[in-house]
């Protein structure tokens, strides 16, 4: 009819936005004049908010968000492994053409049952569709093509930001790495590290995978997960897991399965992002940033029951330029926990560097861990932030240039020079194929070691992963304790009630004796009533067991 103005069409996240406005209290009629539309369409928004919500889990959220209507595969097992599928060799830098996915995705139909199954060139022009995939990165013909990836991500990432009504205190991202715990500066020790290495990483033993979390402010640090080759190290008995500064799990050759990563999302990020929030009087609404590690699971596994707390995947290949925890967060740990490392080997009583790491275990490697994690800066995070994606922040704040020397080197006072002297000077007693040199590359090492393993096809299909549940005969020897990294480890007998109560007190009167702050007596004066009441509690049930009997 003419002279009707034709109402426009709006994204799946307007629809969210607005439909986030009347759960927020705003009425219909309002939101309707505002965005000039029907009360009768908003009212449909309403009505498919599940179907809403569920697309944008089920499909790449950035690119879900975008789109205007909700069409699902007409195959959604095959659309999803063959997403899972080609993230995994997206991330090994494997070119992939659109024939290669046809012949994928063919594939996987046979394997699901249907062996009559052809995947037409329709469907996968629709799967790179749903799923924001290119033509250029799939091919991976230009390096050129991840940089302008990594350009054009911020400016998505800022609409994503105003549009969802995100403060900075409710982004976050998370990083895997790997660590070699045991690894000193000794030339000799890292040739070798470097040949096993080459030779496959299942042969390094004291290798830990370690996930970070940190928001974008730097004001909520979450407790790192560690993963572990064993699930009960000798060196934990007689102790609480759920005590330890870290998060510990484990899995075969101590890698990232998509099982610990979901329990790690649902049971501890979640729940300590609720709690940060509301210590912030912020709405308990969080976005994480992850990159295409094949051991992250699909986005529709990654969201909160009500749908609050969710993921964004970042582009392919772009993690080095857009990351925050890429851009030093990761590698100011590791400064950090070397640092400790030889602090700790020249504070102990060992008389060597080899009984210095055979007495090293995993449980003195976890307080390591949270010590350089502790020591990492909260300025220093956000920096790496605004390094990484400054265009999504609407903030001025001079451009981050990198860390200063105070950022991480050991003392305030040492240049850069200077600080594989200091160490070297500190260690050279050790007998250490080493130099200050040698130190200074050390301290500035980022391993690059795997932190997961590949799924292969049946394990994509039936859900099943390499490292997790399916290895039972594993899993068995974890549960026993069987900690073949563990053979120099000398089991202690458990330290009775007294013996704690005597050693207490006579550490209280030391430390009165040398003069210590206040605080550090208060503290273990605090410790002293916590010994006796437990040895009171003792004593109190072992006379009600004597009565008994």
């Amino acid at each position: 009819m003419a002279g009707v103005k034709r109402q426009r069409s709006y994204t799946v996240a307007e629809k969210l936005a607005a439909i986030d406005r009347v759960h927020n209290g705003e009425t219909q009629a309002k939101i309707s004049r505002d965005l000039g539309i029907a009360e009768s369409t908003l009212r449909g928004w309403i009505k498919n908010e599940t179907k809403l919500r569920s697309f944008v889990q089920n499909v790449d959220s950035e690119v879900s968000l975008e789109r205007k209507r909700v069409r699902y595969s007409a195959k959604p097992d095959v659309d999803k492994a063959l997403s899972t599928w080609f993230v995994q060799e997206r991330a090994k830098g494997m070119p992939l053409s659109g024939p290669i996915l046809q012949a994928q995705a063919t594939k996987f139909g046979t394997l699901m049952g249907d062996e009559t199954y052809q995947a037409s060139k329709g469907f996968i022009s629709r799967f790179k569709t749903r799923h924001g995939i290119s033509q250029v990165s799939i091919s991976g013909e230009s390096r050129s093509a991840n940089e302008t990836a990594a350009n054009e991500f911020p400016a998505k990432l800022k609409t994503i930001i105003e549009t969802e009504n995100y403060n900075e205190e409710q982004m976050y991202n998370c990083d895997e790495t790997a660590l070699f715990a045991k690894l000193l500066p000794d030339k000799t020790l890292a040739l070798k590290y470097e040949t096993q290495k080459t030779a496959g990483f299942k042969k390094i033993k004291d290798r830990v995978t370690l996930l970070f979390c940190t928001n974008k402010t730097g004001s909520h640090k979450l407790t790192p997960l560690l993963i572990g080759r064993f699930n009960n190290p000798r060196c934990f008995k007689h102790l609480n897991k759920a005590k330890l500064p870290v998060i510990y799990s484990s899995s075969k050759n101590a890698w990232m399965t998509r099982s610990i990563f979901e329990e790690w999302f649902h049971n501890s990020f979640v729940p300590a992002v609720r709690k940060h929030l509301r210590k912030k009087k912020l709405e308990p609404k969080a976005l994480l940033l992850l990159d295409n590690c094949p051991a992250h699971p699909p986005s529709e596994l990654l969201v909160s029951n009500d749908g609050q707390i969710r993921v964004l995947y970042l582009p392919f290949n772009t993690t080095s330029k857009i990351q925050p925890l890429d851009q030093g967060i990761i590698q100011n740990f590791k400064t950090n926990y070397r640092g400790d490392l030889v602090s700790e080997m020249i504070s102990c009583e060992s008389s060597s560097v080899s009984e210095f790491l055979k007495e090293l275990n995993i449980k003195e490697i976890i307080y390591l861990v949270k010590k350089a994690w502790d020591g990492v800066k909260q300025k220093s995070i956000e920096n790496c932030w605004m390094k990484a994606l400054r265009p999504a922040f609407s903030v001025n704040k001079p451009e981050f240039k990198g860390f200063t020397e105070e950022d991480i080197l050991l003392t305030k006072t040492q240049t850069k020079e200077d600080k594989g002297k200091f160490i070297f000077q500190l260690i050279k007693d050790f007998n250490l194929n080493t130099s200050p040199e040698i130190i200074n590359e050390w301290l500035e090492l980022n391993e690059n070691g795997s932190t997961t393993e590949d799924l292969t096809e049946e394990e994509i299909i039936t859900g099943c992963e390499t490292g997790s549940d399916c290895e039972s005969d594993e899993e068995r020897l974890q549960e026993k304790g069987v900690d073949d990294n563990d053979e120099n480890y000398v089991e202690k007998a458990k330290i009775s009630h007294s013996e704690a109560l005597n050693a207490a007190e006579t550490l209280a009167q030391y430390m009165e004796e040398q003069d210590a702050e206040t605080i550090q007596i208060l503290q273990l004066r605090g410790m002293i009533d916590f010994v006796k009441k437990k040895k009171a509690t003792a004593g109190k049930q072992q006379k009600i067991t004597s009565y008994g009997s």
